[in-house]
């Protein structure tokens, strides 16, 4: 069962419409329905919802991108969680716009935050839910794709993309292994 859901991205304004910051926004949504920002913990902002009598908590950290792990140890261990209760949520250019990914465990495969949790966790054993930004143009750079905002329609997709995700997520956090059959596809056409 997942006890935690950690979204990833950039603090600061100049960043809250980037590419970059998907995991920051499917957090901030899940809050908003369902829950609350409850306190600043020094490298992040600690949330809680509730889903059909589960709490659940959120995590946002506000270290930037490159040293998400950082925000991790205090509250693994104020709440006493493994790995594999924890899910992280973040943005991957290499999947297409609308589509999520959900795995139980496996590299970074390049995300710079996802690989900041691992090595601070020490494993590759953790949850993942990756949210399309992709896919990258040719001949761009992909520091400067992920950091740009998107466009209005990209952030329509965005945002239908992750409230099929949110209606979901009683089943990501219970049963991760039904929640990767159900939804590895494209979810917004």
């Amino acid at each position: 069962m997942i006890r935690l859901i950690v979204g990833l991205g950039n603090p600061g304004l100049k960043y809250s419409n980037t590419r970059h910051n998907a995991g920051f926004m499917f957090v901030d949504t899940a809050v908003s329905r369902w829950g609350e920002w409850v306190e600043e913990t020094g490298r992040g902002i600690l949330g809680r919802i509730s889903l059909d009598g589960n709490d659940t908590l959120i995590l946002k950290p506000l270290t930037y991108m490159n040293r998400s792990g950082y925000a991790l140890p205090p509250i693994v261990e104020r709440f006493s969680l493994s790995p594999q209760e924890i899910l992280v949520v973040y943005d991957d250019l290499w999947i297409p716009l609308g589509s999520v990914r959900i795995r139980i465990k496996g590299s970074s495969g390049g995300h710079n935050g996802m690989q900041s949790i691992i090595d601070t966790l020490e494993t590759e054993d953790i949850p993942r839910l990756r949210i399309g930004i992709g896919p990258l143009p040719e001949n761009a750079s992909s520091v400067d794709f992920v950091l740009s905002d998107f466009s209005e329609e990209e952030l329509k997709i965005l945002e239908k993309t992750i409230d099929s995700i949110l209606e979901g997520l009683p089943t990501i956090i219970l049963d991760i292994d039904k929640a990767m059959s159900r939804y590895n596809k494209r979810v917004i056409e």
